[in-house]
């Protein structure tokens, strides 16, 4: 046994019956580096990682190499989803060193944590093209023993850029045109064939998709909608989509959406469930809110705790192998489907006899649809439920409070929009799961299992849950809501404001001044910095505190530069320039003590696509009038459902119609309509 026995990350614990004696992230491990003046093996991975896998089967499980990190190291797994920070910092060293990056990632350290050399997957072995890790492991122990001087000058040289990265400033003006720029640069990138951006592999990056929703209504450009909803359609109709159990795969390592990297993580579902139902709000075409459905569906299903709370995701493996559970031979639905039923499912999946991926099939569908026949429905479940009793893949059951934040926005929203108690109450009991787990002294933590809660919150656990709690609170307008976001946001300032209008992603840095980072970039999820930005004003339109706004503005002068010429990677930060961009608008619709919830006739006016508008429903004015400032004075017309519409400077004359509603918003909240 190593010293990741006592440890809750499954990550972790994954590695606890390795030779390698393994030790988490710790003061004893740095310690001990530095009172025997070994040299620091750093192995980050996360439990769903394919890669990660085969180098602990084919490296890490093997007594040689066991041995020779045993006796010249001091070896430390980290969980790169319970730390961010050492991931964040010790992915920029790897990508100054190579390029790129990827998991497993791979550094070694001088006793002082300075990082010297990085590497992604190796083979035990060298083949010919790549050196094997055995090799490397000698050779570096050989470096340390005849020239350590060097060693010791290459990790101060690396982490002083590293260090550069951080500290780097480039303020901008906040201008409308970005947003224009931006609109070209992603028709520049855009893949006509096949939908999506770049080259394999494609990664969904669904708030790509949010953001050309907004600009097409913006610009009144219809090749931007056009853009995010055929890229939409392929991810949903490709292999990349579960088909029969629904959610999306990580990524698609073909420029088809066809073939998966297979495992399934829970900001994914989050992001493209968000994306449909906006593209579902820009359409109004059922099969966008179906995709939504089925991606919120199979969350519910799979990843939720009892308690509430959403766990990480699961695994591409199972069985030995990568994406088992979700293939099918054409023998075998020979020995499960009559005849008929066989010819209608192949065909309606695409199944082949020799199959499209490993002899087996992936199923995709070719064509846009808005429901499922009842028949090929009917043979789905079928086979859902024979696919349930295959070995499952493996469940990272642990819970994240940022990830939980983001999955709490979409249930919230489709919640009030599909008019589905079901989604909001899962949404309702996420919060309450987080606020009574992971939450101690006022303070949020990171991660929750296994009845701990361990680690300090990150910037992007505070601005994604922020976020969470004003899309629910926007639900049900619950004034708790707000004001949790409202607290949680001073603590985000108190504990991250790089006082020149930034955040760092982390409160405190993990060793030797590293560890703060101002990450800016979207990855798989939009920067934290730029969903602040998002919340910052949205919270300032709520509650008057114009203080707020102007933070907004600050980090956007500190966040923009570059963003216009690379919007892929900014998205989030674009998306929430387009919002304080649009004119502040306020719709308090006042519904009658008698009715619980909004009626569909009112309903339908709100639904489409109006970013800049914001939309309050509220049963009660004179409870919430104090949290929430321009709900004071509102009443219902006659005791009926009342809509009150005000702009920055005044309030129009309430209306008890919604076809009046309409005109009216049409009037200052136009939208473009286009034919697809």
């Amino acid at each position: 046994m190593n010293h990741l026995l006592n440890e809750k990350s499954p990550y972790l614990l994954q590695h606890v019956d390795n030779p390698v004696d393994w030790f988490p992230w710790c003061d004893e491990a740095l310690n001990k580096a530095q009172q025997e003046q070994k040299l620091i093996f750093v192995s980050i991975g996360y439990s769903t990682c394919h890669w990660c896998h085969v180098m602990a089967h084919e490296t890490f499980e093997d007594k040689l190499v066991a041995e020779k990190l045993n006796q010249n190291y001091v070896c430390i797994k980290v969980d790169r989803e319970e730390r961010p920070d050492i991931d964040t910092v010790f992915m920029h060293a790897c990508q100054l060193l190579n390029g790129h990056g990827g998991w497993p990632l791979n550094l070694f350290l001088t006793p002082d944590t300075l990082p010297f050399y990085a590497l992604t997957y190796a083979p035990r072995q060298s083949n010919g093209q790549q050196m094997g890790f055995i090799e490397l492991v000698d050779k570096i122990i050989e470096l340390w023993q005849q020239q350590p001087a060097n060693l010791i000058a290459n990790g101060k040289e690396l982490t002083a850029e590293i260090l550069k990265l951080e500290r780097r400033h480039e303020f901008v003006e906040v201008e409308e045109t970005l947003l224009h720029s931006a609109a070209q640069n992603f028709k520049t990138l855009y893949d006509h064939q096949h939908g999506g951006f770049g080259r394999a592999p494609k990664f969904p990056q669904p708030h790509n998709q949010s953001l050309l929703l907004r600009l097409a209504q913006r610009l009144n450009d219809s090749s931007l909608q056009h853009m995010a909803l055929r890229t939409l359609e392929s991810i949903d109709q490709g292999g990349i989509t579960d088909q029969l159990g629904g959610g999306i795969h990580r990524y698609s390592v073909d420029e088809f959406w066809l073939v998966p990297h297979f495992e399934k993580m829970l900001y994914d579902q989050a992001l493209i469930s968000t994306a449909y139902i906006e593209a579902w709000q820009a359409t109004n075409n059922p099969y966008f809110k179906q995709a939504a459905e089925s991606v919120l569906n199979y969350t519910l299903r799979e990843l939720r705790h009892p308690e509430g709370g959403f766990y990480c995701g699961e695994d591409a493996d199972s069985e030995g192998a990568e994406g088992t559970y979700y293939l099918w031979s054409s023998k075998e639905l020979d020995n499960i489907l009559t005849a008929e039923e066989n010819l209608l499912f192949s065909n309606y999946y695409n199944m082949t006899v020799e199959g499209n991926f490993e002899d087996k099939n992936i199923l995709y569908r070719s064509s846009c649809v808005p429901q499922f026949p009842q028949r090929v429905q009917k043979i789905k479940e079928q086979l859902l439920k024979t696919r349930s009793q295959r070995l499952h893949p493996h469940l990272d059951d642990k819970i994240l409070t940022g990830w939980n934040g983001l999955m709490i926005a979409p249930l919230a929203r489709a919640g009030l929009l599909f008019q589905n108690s079901d989604y909001l109450l899962a949404a309702e009991k996420a919060a309450f799961f987080i606020h009574d787990k992971l939450m101690e002294n006022g303070q949020l933590k990171r991660r929750y299992r296994d009845n701990e809660t361990l680690i300090n919150a990150f910037h992007e656990d505070y601005s994604f849950y922020i976020y969470g709690l004003i899309e629910l609170f926007l639900a049900n307008f619950n004034p708790d809501h707000l004001k949790q976001a409202l607290a949680l946001t001073e603590q985000c300032e108190q504990l991250f404001s790089d006082g020149k209008g930034g955040y760092f992603d982390s409160s405190e840095p993990f060793a030797n001044g590293q560890g703060l980072g101002r990450t800016k970039h979207d990855g798989a999820i939009p920067a934290a910095s730029s969903v602040t930005a998002h919340n910052l004003i949205r919270l300032a339109r709520l509650t008057g505190k114009s203080h707020l706004e102007k933070r907004a503005f600050a980090l956007f002068r500190s966040t923009l530069a570059h963003a216009d010429q690379h919007p892929t990677s900014f998205a989030g930060l674009l998306q929430a320039l387009d919002l304080l961009m649009s004119q502040q608008l306020t719709l308090v619709i006042v519904l009658p003590e008698a009715e619980k919830k909004l009626a569909e006739t009112w309903l339908k006016k709100l639904t489409p696509l109006r970013h800049q508008l914001l939309t309050i429903i509220t049963a009660n004015p004179q409870k919430h009038a104090n949290s929430v400032p321009f709900v004071a004075g509102k009443t219902t017309i006659d005791n009926k459902t009342t809509a009150w519409l005000c702009t920055e400077t005044c309030c129009l004359p309430p209306t008890t119609d919604p076809s009046e509603l309409e005109k009216t918003l049409q009037i200052h909240a136009p939208l473009n309509t286009f034919s697809k």
